[in-house]
C-alpha cells in the first residue's frame, strides 16, 4: 500500500479545484500548513463548503513559521468573479495581511486590506476562496503601494514578484450564493 503524504493530498485537492496549475504551481511543495478557523469553530479544510453567512467574519489564521525570524504575507483571493467560467472581474481581493512575524501574531502584522467575506452573486455557481501564505525576503517589509478602491480585477502576481514573496502554504474553501 502506497504512503499518502500531506503534500500529495494538498496537490490532489488543488488540481481537483483547478487551483493548480494556474494560481498555485503544479506539484507545489508547502513549507508549512496554514489553518483558518471561523468564529463558529469550523475550519477551512482544502475545499470544504461554507455558506457566505458562515464565513463572513474574519477567520483566525494560524501557521507554524518555517523560519521564526522571517515575516510573512497572507493573501485571500477569489479568482471566480463573477463566475469560474467567466472570471472577467477576478481575482477579487478579500484580505491582505503583511509583515506577519514568525510568531504568527497577527496583532503585530500590517492589515493592508480588512477581511471581506464571500458575497457571490446569485446564479454564479461555486467560488473558490484561496488563502495564500508567502514568506517575505529577510531584509524588507512588503509594500503593495496604494491599492485601487475596487477589490475586483486585482492582479496580485506582479506584486508578489516585485516583493520577492515565496509561496509556502495554501488552503481554500468553496462558497456560493445561498439562493443557488
Amino acid at each position: 500500500m502506497p504512503l499518502v503524504t500531506m503534500e500529495m493530498n494538498l496537490n490532489e485537492a488543488l488540481k481537483k479545484a483547478d487551483i493548480s496549475p494556474g494560481i498555485v504551481p503544479e506539484n507545489f511543495t508547502p513549507s508549512t500548513l496554514i489553518s483558518a478557523q471561523f468564529p463558529s469553530g469550523e475550519d477551512v479544510a482544502l475545499g470544504n463548503f461554507f455558506k457566505p453567512s458562515e464565513s463572513n467574519e474574519t477567520p483566525k489564521v494560524t501557521f507554524v513559521a518555517p523560519d521564526q525570524d522571517a515575516q510573512y504575507t497572507l493573501l485571500v483571493v477569489d479568482p471566480d468573479a463573477p463566475t469560474k467560467e467567466n472570471p472577467k472581474w477576478g481575482p477579487y481581493r478579500h484580505w491582505i495581511v503583511t509583515n506577519i512575524p514568525g510568531s504568527g501574531d497577527f496583532s503585530q502584522a500590517t492589515e493592508v486590506e480588512p477581511y471581506l467575506g464571500p458575497g457571490p452573486p446569485p446564479k454564479t455557481g461555486d467560488h473558490r476562496y484561496i488563502f495564500l501564505l508567502y514568506k517575505q525576503p529577510a531584509t524588507q517589509e512588503v509594500n503593495f503601494g496604494t491599492l485601487a478602491k475596487e477589490r475586483n480585477n486585482w492582479e496580485y502576481q506582479p506584486l508578489v514578484e516585485k516583493n520577492n514573496l515565496e509561496l509556502i502554504a495554501v488552503n481554500f474553501f468553496i462558497s456560493r450564493n445561498e439562493e443557488d
